[in-house]
Order: C-alpha cells, then sequence, then structure tokens
C-alpha cells in the first residue's frame, strides 16, 4: 500500500466527514463508462457532485465506509486513485490534434508520459504539462517539467517571389525578409506557413523545459533540450527524476537553482539520457 507524505492512503485526503479521493486520470479523455461509474459513486457514497482540478483530473469526497468498494469500481473501469502527496502528479495536456493549431500530438506524449511516471516518489510534488503547440494553453512553462511540441521553420530563397507579405507579419519579428532567413527567436508556432510556398517547415522538435512553477511566486521554466521523438521525452523525464531524486531537496525550480541549469544538461548528456 502507498502512502503520500501525510501517511495516508495514496489518493486519499482526510476530511471531518469523510475522504476527498482523488482520481489519477490517463490524460486527454475518460469513457462514458467511466463517467458513469464516477457518478455512481458520488451520487450512492457521496454528495452526488464531484470537483474539477485546476490540473484536469477529479476529486469528489465520499463517505468513510465507502472507500475500498468505490475504489473497486473505480479500478473495475481502469481508474486508480493517486495525484496527492510527494508524487509525479497527474499529467495536463491540451487538447492535441483536435486544435488547428497543433504541431505535435500532446494528449498521445501525455498519456505515455501518465503510464511510464504518474505516482513515483519524488522529493516533492512533481507537475509536467504537455502543449501541442507553442500556444502554451497548458502552461507548460510554468510547471516543473513543460514539453512542447514545436516547428523548425525556414525560408526557400528559391522559392520567394519577394511579394512581402511576410514583411512585418510576425509578432516577434522573427522573419528576416530582406535576408530571407528565420531568425533565432523564433518559437516555432507555424502561423506564417499559411503566408506563402517560400516558408517551409525544415524539423519538428519537442522543447522541454524544467524548473517552472506558479503559485504566489511564479517562475518560468529554463529551456533544456528539444528532441525529436516521444521515446526521447520519456528519458529525459527519467534522467531529470533520477538526478532530482539524487540531489533535490525542494521543488525542481530549488533543485535548478541550486544544481544549475548547465550542470544539469551536462549530467544528463553523459549519463545517455540526451
Amino acid at each position: 500500500m502507498m502512502f503520500c507524505n501525510q501517511n495516508y492512503k495514496f489518493g486519499v485526503i482526510p476530511k471531518k466527514d469523510g475522504f476527498m479521493i482523488r482520481l489519477a486520470l490517463k490524460p486527454g479523455y475518460i469513457t462514458s463508462e467511466q463517467l458513469d461509474a464516477i457518478s455512481y459513486i458520488a451520487k450512492n457514497f457521496g454528495e452526488n457532485r464531484v470537483h474539477i482540478t485546476t490540473r484536469q483530473g477529479i476529486e469528489l469526497k465520499i463517505k468513510f465506509e465507502h472507500l475500498e468498494e468505490a475504489e473497486k469500481m473505480l479500478n473495475d473501469v481502469g481508474i486508480k486513485l493517486g495525484s496527492t502527496g510527494r508524487r509525479i502528479r497527474q499529467i495536463v495536456s491540451c487538447i492535441g490534434t483536435e486544435c488547428p493549431n497543433s504541431v505535435g500530438d500532446s494528449i498521445k506524449l501525455a498519456r505515455m508520459i501518465h503510464d511510464e511516471f504518474e505516482g513515483i516518489w519524488v522529493p516533492k510534488k512533481l507537475k509536467i504539462n504537455v502543449s501541442g503547440c507553442p500556444n502554451d494553453c497548458t502552461h507548460h512553462q510554468f510547471c516543473d517539467i513543460g514539453i512542447c511540441f514545436r516547428y523548425i521553420l525556414k525560408i526557400d530563397k528559391k522559392e520567394c517571389i519577394e511579394c512581402g507579405k511576410c514583411r512585418g507579419f510576425c509578432e516577434i519579428d522573427a522573419i528576416d525578409w530582406e535576408n530571407k532567413i528565420i531568425k533565432e527567436n523564433c518559437i516555432g508556432m507555424g502561423e506564417c506557413l499559411k503566408l506563402c510556398n517560400a516558408i517551409k517547415v525544415e524539423d519538428r522538435v519537442i522543447s522541454i523545459f524544467i524548473g517552472g512553477k506558479g503559485g504566489k511566486f511564479p517562475k518560468k521554466g529554463k529551456w533544456l533540450v528539444d528532441v525529436k521523438t516521444e521515446n526521447e521525452v520519456l528519458d529525459v523525464i527519467d534522467g531529470i527524476i533520477e538526478l532530482y531524486t539524487k540531489f533535490g531537496k525542494g521543488r525542481v525550480c530549488d533543485f535548478v537553482e541550486h544544481f544549475g541549469i548547465e550542470n544539469i544538461k551536462k549530467s544528463l548528456k553523459e549519463k545517455g539520457f540526451i
């Protein structure tokens, strides 16, 4: 049996009049069968309502005597209790390929991360958010580990007809129209691809950020590395967790500040994670 740092069962928060149970949901979607089970538990064991958490999770209060039965019902439809204590918490994802701005399948990647890491013990709670494009709908730069699909763009000089449509188009002035290049400050959103055939996708990468946080004193995460595949993302997260578990004491942002982003990159490279 797993316990959170308050010494209670993992995913169970004691209240005066019952237990608040938190569900470790797979990111993106839940099935109608799972909704039926949650609804039955809320109606028959609880207060006939559930709370949608800020991390796209669900928690609901039930009476003390129904904990075992409620957990069994949830397990039968593929849901476990979790996302409490010093653990890797509920993975957050945007809508992914259902969005016209999507660069990559954020739900698929978030579910891979959930299956591999959700619930693992860490020095302090650790939050992972996945965005399908740089629009940052999941605020991936303001969580412990942030992940974002983005484009690497280029201008094909042979196809450029000097129409000037791209001049002044980019919000961050990442298009150098005169020299026909995309500047390094390009975030890779790809909105300029609609302008003409001369702007092309050179590559698609998955950017990983580390050390962000929300709360009263938010911090923006630092860029760590760009990778090409989802499996490489899992490798990098694995390496971060290994370093953080060994050397971290506070939140991941504290670990990054004390250990240093360059030392983290160096350690991950030496161990073959990047």
